[in-house]
């Protein structure tokens, strides 16, 4: 049986071309069918982020209804086995998961078990709400694996390097400001604690500390040549490319997952014939946003401001129908053009 592989992304969707890139680069990718939602509607808006939210507040009723209905819906598509490209949005996902018959792989606990019989101290870096969960913390201390997350200094350069509005890498492009500022945590910390593993706890910083990043950041003194870098979203992709599960039926139709607070944008549903051809497009429609919002302005502050995206491979012809029930228009990717992608631009930004 053809496994059909779904991602939830959109947490950023820089992260959700990050890890479909990583999947492609296993060849027994092409035996599986995908589907590939990057719904930003589950991100926090600019202004709600760094914020403390109660459950109850409306930030995370929204955020809880629209991962609901996200889930349901890959569901739906007939997925047969789900990833998370947000290590913080974990959280929140495993609490609705429990109730979802399709496997969901854990990228957290899977990153946790692969340092099993590690007994030095592990820097964990990422967003300062996944810091003060200590999810990632618990994951490795269940697997006995000592763990620390970074100062109080060095926390909001980790933050700026992934949300500042100019240089951030939440504006879809990768500058050396944010380099170098996550290079001087890492140095920062080194200096203050002996450890030789850093853990990426949130999907924006492989994009950043790739592997050859890394060696040109060693080769210049910018990080200490003992430091191995853990890429999270690389153990995921592994399991991904390798998981078996199957596909159940919803045992009432989508519209009963459409609560009070969904936060719903239609997405583009684009079919797509490869794993390459999302990040194609999805890249294409990064640089359109930038153009976009720089026409009128604004700033990419945070994963909100990006459009809901939807990729399924081009053979999944249930997808396709079910799509349409749900009054999804179907785009094939190459007759997706600029000035659709700029209208939709124009409404997204205009909410």
């Amino acid at each position: 049986m053809k496994q059909r592989i779904g991602i939830i992304g959109g947490l950023g969707n820089e992260a959700m071309v990050d890890l479909v890139n990583k999947i492609a680069s296993y060849p027994n990718h092409v035996e599986h069918e995908y589907v590939v939602f990057g719904n930003s509607r589950l991100a926090y808006k600019p202004e709600e982020v760094a914020q403390k939210w109660l459950p109850t507040d409306l930030p995370e009723l929204r955020k809880y209804d629209t991962a609901l209905y996200t889930l349901r819906l890959m569901q739906h598509l007939g997925t047969t086995a789900m990833g998370l490209a947000c290590n913080s949005a974990h959280e929140l996902f495993r609490d609705i998961v429990s109730d979802i018959p399709v496997p969901f792989i854990d990228m957290l606990k899977e990153t946790a078990a692969t340092e099993q019989g590690q007994t030095e101290d592990i820097l964990v870096m990422g967003v300062t709400s996944l810091m003060e969960s200590g999810l990632y913390q618990q994951a490795l201390a269940e697997y006995g694996v000592p763990s620390f997350s970074p100062s109080t200094e060095n926390q909001p350069k980790v933050m700026d390097a992934i949300y500042n509005s100019e240089f951030g890498v939440k504006t879809a492009q990768i500058t050396p400001q944010a380099e170098q500022l996550l290079c001087d945590v890492i140095t920062d910390e080194a200096s203050r604690s002996s450890f030789k593993k850093v853990v990426l706890g949130c999907t924006e910083l492989p994009l950043v500390l790739t592997p050859a990043n890394v060696a040109r950041f060693k080769a210049n003194g910018m990080i200490p040549d003992y430091i191995d870098v853990i890429d999270a979203s690389m153990v995921l992709a592994t399991k991904l490319a390798n998981a078996k599960g199957q596909a159940f039926e919803l045992d009432v139709p989508m519209a009963s997952f459409r609560r009070e607070n969904l936060d719903w944008f239609l997405p583009f549903a684009i079919e797509v014939t490869s794993l390459s051809s999302i990040a194609e497009v999805q890249n294409r429609i990064f640089a359109l946003t930038a153009q976009y919002a720089k026409s009128q302005n604004k700033a990419i502050t945070g994963s909100y401001a990006h459009l809901p995206t939807l990729f399924f491979s081009k053979e999944a012809i249930d997808v396709k129908e079910k799509l349409i029930q749900l009054d999804i228009e179907l785009i094939e990717a190459d007759k997706l053009t600029d000035e659709r992608v700029l209208d939709a631009l124009a409404q997204h930004f205009s909410e």
